[in-house]
């Protein structure tokens, strides 16, 4: 501005002089030209303040990742009169991306405005926010500006969910043997619970077969499996309905970055991939998130996961204070998918030192062992025990 502002002052300079040494008619009409254009400049501004309005919207409200989605900037005024400069820089949660500028810079003309169309790409899930961080309107001599006043930036957004996948990582044995141990799935009374009964495989117990492939690991008696080396399957039904219990957690960080994006995303994605593993075995699930509130989904079937993949959608970060109320209220059955990442050593240990549960972090987070019960989640949404 003060640029603009010099070589604005250079001009009425160089128009004296030309009055004075030169052509005094002539240098006296580009006087009052500099000075008309001056005045024209600063009643348009004056009145683009008084009507122009700027509002944003996205195309649609749900997508899928890698989808591509418009955002239109739709600048309206109510007079026939051209706005002044209108300039506007856009922002975005790096969730969603654009290959295009940024910061526009136009004149709206048209009787009822103007609608700028930018195209996004969402990239990692969750609840993706396209803001206008600054809207201001310029002189057309670039020596005012002034914050257009109706646009309150922390209005001046639009949404969108961004669905997670549900990834088939196939059936890993060592998590679903952890997971199903942790949910207590049989009853106290073992194989070994009546040593005079022999079953059909001559076992002490309940009547047992050796594992086949097909079988659910739901009736895997680990137990009895690691005493006789081979995995063994109950044949009874006398599994009890136990679920195991999962809590997402999602901490609010200052200024979250791509990376951090990044690993929520795979965090989601596994916590979503373990449950479908779950599933094809027989067991049920419950999962805890944040979505305004605490809220608990219980996984029971294939209609509720595809539940829990849509509330993930609009999954944002967490409130310390939110975040705080769940490590009180956690215990030691809980299994936490957590997005902290190696940068966060406070957010890190939360769960884990308030109540000792166990706890699932991404290979990317750079997060050492910092608990005797903690997986973490490579590339390939492979869970291996640190």
């Amino acid at each position: 501005m003060l640029r603009n502002f010099a070589n604005y002052a250079l001009c009425i300079a160089l128009a004296v002089l030309l009055c004075v040494f030169v052509s005094g008619l002539g240098g006296l009409f580009i006087l009052i030209l500099l000075g008309l254009t001056l005045v024209f400049s600063l009643v348009l501004i004056i009145v683009s303040k008084k009507t122009v309005s700027v509002s944003v919207k996205l195309s649609t409200s749900i997508a899928n990742k890698g989808e591509d989605v418009e955002l239109e900037i739709s600048i309206a005024k109510s007079t026939f009169l051209p706005t002044s400069y209108v300039e506007i820089t856009l922002d975005m949660t790096p969730n969603i991306t654009t290959e295009h500028l940024k910061t526009f810079k136009v004149i709206s003309a048209r009787r009822t405005g103007d609608i700028i169309t930018v195209p996004l790409k969402t990239e990692f899930c969750g609840e993706a926010t396209v803001m206008l961080s600054d809207v201001r309107l310029i002189d057309y001599l670039g020596i005012v500006a002034i914050k257009l006043p109706s646009a309150d930036t922390q209005s001046i957004r639009s949404a969108v969910r961004i669905m997670p996948q549900i990834r088939d990582a196939g059936v890993q044995a060592d998590v679903l043997k952890a997971t199903s141990e942790n949910a207590a799935s049989y009853e106290e009374e073992e194989e070994e619970s009546n040593e005079s009964a022999i079953g059909l495989t001559g076992v002490a117990g309940y009547e047992h077969r050796k594992y086949e492939v097909g079988d659910p690991l739901k009736r895997v008696n680990w137990k009895l499996s690691s005493k006789r080396d081979e995995l063994m399957v109950r044949l009874d039904d006398k599994v009890l309905s136990s679920s195991q219990s999962f809590i997402l957690d999602y901490p609010l960080v200052t200024v979250p970055d791509r990376q951090y994006y990044k690993n929520v995303d795979m965090i989601i994605e596994a916590s979503l991939s373990l449950l479908s593993m779950l599933l094809l075995q027989g067991y049920e699930s419950t999962y805890t998130y944040y979505l305004g509130t605490w809220q608990t989904v219980e996984v029971s079937d294939e209609k509720g996961l595809l539940y829990l993949q849509e509330e993930l959608a609009g999954i944002r970060p967490t409130p310390m204070q939110a975040r705080n109320e769940a490590v009180m209220e956690a215990d030691n059955t809980v299994i936490c998918f957590t997005c902290c990442t190696s940068n966060m050593p406070q957010e890190i240990s939360a769960f884990y030192k308030s109540k000792g549960c166990s706890l699932v972090v991404t290979e990317q987070s750079g997060i050492s062992k910092i608990s005797t019960n903690m997986w973490k989640i490579t590339e390939d949404f492979e869970f291996v025990a640190m």
